[in-house]
């Protein structure tokens, strides 16, 4: 007893000075010799990054825009940010941050980048309006250099998109003939010619055809079931009513007819947003066709430092 009493403390100091040991030979292989904190704060959320821990990139990226805002990779450091934002699928928070953006124009081009997010991240959205707004506002900003037939080509296609075939066509005329893009956008153009524009169904004929007869304003929108249970339900309805006035029974055929109203008017107006949603239906099938088909894929950290696109990124 008296002897393992003596043995733990003993070990308790072996385990303490191995622990140290291994800290001290473990410090070189974090921070080697002339690393400075910058470069290793900056550096490790780099690591990160490629590793597919965005969070904790997120983090370290912030720590060293945090301790060193006048450094010259702080426009880098905001713009992974923002792409570590949008590979984590925080797409509106990595709106939010390239929305923010209150960097200078710099011979890096983050800036650029961070204006052409603004309309990536609202076109994966679907949000092509938006989209458009901020193309265009690129586009003012940045008339010439790297990404600009990217932009052209990501505005033609998102007035496509939007059902503005006429304005998509001109964007696309003003891409340069040999570029890649430019004939992206004439195989577009055939598909269009392939598979044109779904013609939208109009919401009144179908109230009208509602009002002439319940159920035949679903079945004009392609609604089946509905247009039966439409007719049935108004069948039912107006036959009771008929027979209770047949019988003398005035109160229960008004009360009758007080319901049938209802299911009459609300017919109406069921028949006409169920026209609505199938032409936003047909839209979006239409759409997702042509954005699967010819949208080019996402600029993501390879992606921009390809050097076809001609980026001055140091990443």
């Amino acid at each position: 007893m008296r002897l393992r009493a003596l043995l733990r403390p003993l070990s308790a100091l072996y385990l303490g000075l191995t622990l140290l040991w291994a800290g001290a030979h473990a410090l070189p292989a974090q921070a080697q010799p002339g690393d400075t904190p910058d470069s290793q704060i900056y550096d490790f959320g780099l690591h990160l990054f490629h590793l597919g821990d965005y969070y904790r990139a997120i983090t370290e990226f912030k720590r060293f825009s945090l301790l060193f805002p006048q450094h010259a990779r702080q426009p880098m450091a905001e713009l992974l940010i923002g792409l570590a934002l949008q590979e984590d699928a925080a797409t509106e928070e990595a709106f939010t941050h390239f929305q923010r953006w209150r960097l200078a124009d710099d011979p890096t081009d983050t800036t650029r980048v961070a204006a052409f997010k603004l309309g990536e991240l609202r076109f994966l959205q679907g949000q092509y309006r938006q989209a458009i707004e901020h193309w265009q506002g690129f586009l003012e900003a940045f008339p010439t250099g790297p990404l600009v037939s990217h932009t052209k080509y990501l505005l033609g296609l998102s007035w496509t998109l939007d059902g503005q075939l006429a304005q998509g066509q001109q964007v696309f005329a003003t891409l340069p003939a040999r570029d890649p893009l430019a004939q992206q956008a004439m195989a577009l153009q055939e598909d269009l010619r392939l598979q044109a524009l779904p013609v939208p169904k109009s919401p009144r004929v179908a109230g009208i055809l509602s009002g002439v007869l319940p159920g035949a304003g679903h079945l004009y929108a392609g609604k089946p079931w509905q247009a039966l249970t439409a007719f049935m339900l108004n069948g039912v309805f107006l036959g009771g009513a008929a027979y209770a006035l047949h019988e003398g029974l005035e109160v229960s055929a008004a009360i009758l007819l007080f319901f049938e109203t209802g299911w009459y008017l609300g017919g109406i107006s069921s028949a006409m947003e169920a026209t609505r949603a199938a032409n936003r239906t047909q839209q979006q099938a239409w759409a997702d066709h042509l954005r699967t088909t010819h949208a080019p894929p996402t600029l993501t950290l390879r992606a921009l430092q390809a050097p076809a696109l001609g980026l001055r990124l140091r990443f």
